[in-house]
C-alpha cells in the first residue's frame, strides 16, 4: 500500500526524531522521496540512514534552523536540486517550552501560536485550492516522544509527582485511555499528503484518541 504517496517528493520539517521523524519514515515506507530537515548535522545523518533502511523511496538530509528566515528558502532549493520541485512539505517543527495558563494545562505558548497558525493556514488554504494545493492541519494528542517526557519532567517536578504518573493521567484523558503511538500520527498526515484526500482542505484534524470532544 502507498497511499497516494509513491514517487512523490516531500520535505518533512523537524524530522530526526519525534513526530517528524515517524512522518518521514512512513512516507518513505510508502514510497515518498523524502527530504528530512532538522537542525542538527549529526541526527539528520542518522535519521536519513535509518529511513533508508526501510524505505521504500529514497531518503536525502538537509541540515536548516527554521529560525533563520532564509532557512524555507534554502531546504527548497536543496529538495529542487536533489529529487525536483517538492509536492509535499510537512511544516512540523519543536515545539515551545512549556509554561502555565490554559486550554491545556502547561502549554501557553503552544496554545497561542498554533491557534494563530491553524488560522492562518485556513486562510492560505482558500487561497490556493484552485491550482490544486491542499493545507491541513493535524493536531496530535499526548503522544510517546521524547519531547512529551520533558513535559512530563516538567510537571512531576510542579507537582511532586513522577513521570509515569503523570503519564497515566493523560493517558485517563482520552477515551483510548493511553497515549498515542508517533507512527499513528504519522499515518493520519501521510493520508492528508496523498492522492486520496484531494478532497480535503482546509482542516483541523485531531488525532488524539478520542480527547477532543467537539462535534467539527
Amino acid at each position: 500500500m502507498n497511499a497516494g504517496v509513491e514517487g512523490r517528493i516531500a520535505v518533512v520539517g523537524g524530522s530526526s526524531s519525534g513526530l517528524g521523524f515517524a512522518v518521514a519514515e512512513v512516507l518513505a515506507a510508502r514510497g515518498a522521496k523524502v527530504m528530512v530537515v532538522s537542525r542538527s548535522a549529526e541526527r539528520v545523518s542518522a535519521a536519513v540512514d535509518a529511513i533508508r533502511e526501510i524505505g521504500a523511496g529514497p531518503a536525502e538530509g538537509c541540515v536548516a534552523d527554521f529560525r533563520d528566515p532564509e532557512a524555507p528558502r534554502r531546504v527548497v532549493t536543496t529538495a529542487c536540486e536533489v529529487f525536483g520541485p517538492p509536492e509535499i512539505v510537512v511544516a512540523n517543527g519543536g515545539g515551545p517550552p512549556g509554561m502555565p495558563a490554559e486550554p491545556l494545562p502547561g502549554l501557553v505558548l503552544s496554545n497561542a501560536l498554533r491557534a494563530a497558525v491553524t488560522g492562518y493556514l485556513k486562510s492560505l488554504a482558500d487561497e490556493v485550492a484552485a491550482d490544486g494545493v491542499t493545507v491541513n492541519t493535524v493536531c496530535p494528542g499526548y503522544t510517546a516522544t521524547d519531547r512529551l517526557r520533558v513535559l512530563a519532567e516538567n510537571v512531576a517536578e510542579r507537582e511532586g509527582s513522577s513521570v509515569d504518573r503523570v503519564f497515566e493521567k493523560w493517558a485517563q484523558m482520552a477515551p483510548v485511555r493511553r497515549l498515542l503511538r508517533p507512527e499513528e500520527v504519522a499515518a493520519a498526515v501521510t493520508f492528508l499528503c496523498s492522492e486520496e484526500a484531494s478532497g480535503i482542505t482546509g482542516i483541523a484534524l485531531p488525532v488524539d484518541g478520542g480527547f477532543s470532544r467537539g462535534l467539527f
